[in-house]
């Protein structure tokens, strides 16, 4: 086809696309080529790169269809300005994936001139050109192309998920036979079941036995698909085939059923869901070996809902069984008795232990539970005997480490410096604690209180030691002029994505052999092309290829984070270089940082228009809550990279006029950020712009937060951290203090916050 033709195609495409959302201004600048970016371009790559990814895209000013057309404008006219060009063959490619759902006919010529013009995409191509001749109705021939990818390019990464297009495509052409096969190679491949599309390949291969008059077996695929896929919509679907009694014969779920769909339910953190499946397995079951079980993961799910009252009701009854599960139930329960502030229950529980055939570990837990019910209380010697229980008799050595802390913390708070300072000294002799840094920075504040000067040598030591840590930060507050210095290697001052060339030295000679790797080339073509998602696959393929080899995995994480990748970037960074990153300092090459610190959502946190709220401070949440993974879901239910509760996130959407938000749109990531920065914006105005008290409300919710802040008023804010009672908040808002200060920092703009 010609490039006139094309273009010709292009533009009709582009008004359909556009239809009368647009007002003229706008319909007007995307016809003319929008002048002011694409238009006004000197080379052809930074043409495409305004067509690829647009500015505009980052605003609400245009919906998703709106960029697309504003793409394939400026895609045809760097066909007409640069014919010929690499950068035109890239744009027909573009081109081609941008129309395969919107005008299938339009995308077929311009990717079957990829293959020619971009070969190393075979794979990529072929996958393509199916999916448009599955929405142009050509099902036979989809199916033959989405066959042909492996047999093409034997080492594509593509493998599982062709082999699901292509059981779909043979269901769509009625080849229910060769549908089969393709699908249960698919669901055999996806064996932990984590595409989104592995549900209705079962439910397909369903469909294609009860064709077959193969019931049975039919009926068994429709039940794996009910309780595996339990949180899937087309486990409703399987469930209603099941109830017309296929082949006549009823069908009832069995006990093992619902205990099996309350595992699945779990898994996605649909606890409510999961409770129910519970009930009806117990009811069912009265003698199941499984029933402790059950019953734990009854209680916890009532927790994650806070549910206490059912909670503690469910760890009572199965105490009281005496079954494998009771020893654990008794530490719940003691958890329980602490959220409800039932100090009374919990101190008769703890005393009981020596009653009880638990674990040492299980008994430190409840008698640290009970140590910081006393120390809210201000009991604080009684809380001193509790922890010092379990500096002599906790298991493992951390717990042990956490009680002399804790013992430490008692003795400060009732202003006895002198004791706390001996107690924290034996945690830093003992070396290599998770809680020296902690032990330091609190020595250095006691020797402050009692105006001791070796304070200022003790910040020093513990920067020089642990310069990435919080406290460190907390020092360099405390202390500037005597802590200077990062120790180790000195991060950069600023991020910025580290150069495409950039290598560790000793690594060359392995990363040039990385760089003749076939998925290292497709994922360098599909960066330029702006399909960071794909190049993210390939990618990821190699990192399992190299995981004995830091330096080339070093190089690889800082690839993943500039295609955007940066769940897995960031992953990598942290399993590998952690110590050094956040902890003690070290040499890693200077671009690794950018991967440690993401700041490729920053540009669309700036969007939202937030008022008063760092984008740092968002950037910092992401990290600490997510990892900057869209599909994270935590044991709690929150969702996505601000990990979202979805009951908040429709009290926020109703507060800004947006429209009513679903758990599933929370797993995109503009309805994330949008959501979740608007809520920290609205803690930080009902906490007078106190970071560390939205940090905390961010966590564990602003009611509660505010009756801290009150009971604690007065205290500083290295205070107020340690009082917050919740472990799993006080650790929280460490985290991302520490990784907002790290931010501002590698920006330049490093001061106090809050």
């Amino acid at each position: 086809m010609k490039i006139a033709s094309l273009s010709l195609l292009i533009s009709s495409v582009i008004f359909t696309l556009l239809g009368t959302s647009l007002d003229r201004a706008l319909a007007s600048q995307v016809s003319n080529g929008d002048a002011s970016a694409a238009g006004s371009c000197e080379s052809a790559e930074e043409c495409f790169a305004a067509a690829a990814q647009p500015k505009e895209r980052l605003g609400n000013q245009l919906t998703k269809e709106q960029v697309s057309a504003l793409k394939l404008e400026r895609l045809r006219l760097i066909t007409e300005r640069f014919p010929g060009s690499v950068w035109a063959k890239r744009a027909g490619v573009l081109s081609g994936v941008l129309l395969v759902e919107r005008n299938p006919a339009a995308a077929m010529p311009f990717l079957r001139a990829g293959q020619r013009d971009l070969p190393v995409l075979d794979d990529y191509l072929r996958l393509w050109m199916g999916e448009a001749m599955l929405h142009l109705g050509d099902a036979k021939e989809a199916a033959g192309l989405f066959e042909s990818v492996v047999q093409a390019v034997p080492d594509s990464n593509l493998s599982s998920l062709v082999a699901l297009r292509a059981g779909e495509a043979w269901y769509q052409a009625a080849s229910c036979p060769e549908a089969l096969g393709w699908l249960a190679k698919a669901v055999t491949n996806n064996d932990k079941d984590k595409d989104p599309l592995v549900p209705k390949a079962w439910l397909r291969m369903a469909a294609c036995y009860l064709r077959a008059g193969q019931v049975a077996e039919g009926r068994t695929t429709l039940k794996q698909l009910w309780v595996r896929f339990a949180y899937a919509p087309e486990a409703k679907e399987a469930e209603a085939l099941l109830l017309t009694n296929l082949g006549g014969e009823p069908w009832a779920a069995s006990s093992e059923d619902h205990f099996n769909r309350a595992q699945s339910f779990l898994g996605q953190a649909l606890h409510a869901e999961a409770i129910e499946e519970l009930k009806k397995f117990l009811t069912m079951e009265p003698g199941s070996p499984h029933r402790g079980s059950a019953k734990l993961k009854l209680g916890v799910a009532q927790v994650r809902l806070k549910q206490y009252d059912q909670a503690r009701e469910t760890f009572r009854a199965l105490m009281a069984e005496h079954v494998a599960e009771s020893d654990e139930a008794t530490v719940w329960l003691a958890r329980v008795y602490l959220r409800q502030t039932t100090g009374a229950k919990l101190l008769e529980l703890s005393r009981s232990l020596d009653k009880l055939s638990l674990s040492a570990e299980q008994k430190g837990q409840i008698n640290i539970f009970a140590g910081i019910w006393l120390e809210d209380q201000k009991q604080f010697n009684e809380a001193i005997a509790k922890y010092r229980l379990v500096t002599k008799a906790g298991e493992p050595a951390t717990q042990r480490a956490e009680a002399s802390w804790r013992v430490g913390w008692a003795l400060y708070r009732m202003a006895r410096y002198k004791e706390a300072i001996e107690v924290w000294q034996h945690i830093v002799d003992q070396r290599d604690s998770d809680y020296e840094p902690q032990a330091l920075y609190w020595i250095a504040r006691s020797l402050t209180q009692i105006q001791n000067g070796r304070a200022r040598d003790v910040y020093a030591q513990l920067c020089r030691q642990y310069p990435f840590t919080y406290y460190c930060q907390l020092a360099r507050e405390q202390a500037p002029d005597a802590v200077v210095e990062i120790g180790g290697q000195a991060a950069p001052s600023t991020v910025a994505e580290s150069p495409i060339t950039e290598v560790v030295a000793p690594s060359l000679m392995k990363f040039a052999e990385v760089e003749q790797q076939p998925a290292y080339r497709r994922a360098l073509e599909l960066k330029m092309l702006g399909l960071e998602a794909d190049a993210a696959r390939e990618l990821a393929a190699l990192t399992e290829q190299y995981t004995r080899d830091p330096d080339v995995l070093m190089t690889l994480s800082m690839r993943l984070n500039e295609v955007g990748a940066y769940n897995h970037a960031l992953r990598l960074a942290r399993a590998r270089f952690r110590e050094k990153l956040e902890r003690t300092g070290g040499t890693v090459a200077p671009g690794l940082w950018s991967v440690a610190y993401p700041t490729g959502l920053i540009p669309t946190i700036k969007t939202q228009g937030l008022n008063g709220v760092n984008p740092y401070l968002v950037a910092a949440i992401i990290r600490e809550e997510s990892q900057y993974d869209v599909r994270a879901v935590s044991r709690v239910g929150a969702i996505g990279l601000m990990q979202v509760m979805p009951a908040t996130a429709n009290q926020v959407a109703q507060r800004h006029h947006f429209p009513a938000v679903t758990r599933e749109d929370l797993f995109d990531q503009e309805t994330n950020v949008r959501i979740g920065a608007r809520y920290v914006e609205q803690l930080l105005a009902q906490f007078s712009g106190n970071v560390v008290h939205t940090i905390a409300a961010y966590n564990a919710g602003p009611i509660v937060v505010g009756n801290w802040a009150e009971q604690h008023r007065g205290r500083s804010q290295d205070e107020f951290v340690e009082l917050i009672p919740f472990q799993e908040t006080r650790q929280y808002v460490k985290r991302v203090l520490r990784s907002f200060k790290e931010y501002l920092r590698l920006a330049g703009s490093a001061g106090p916050v809050s």
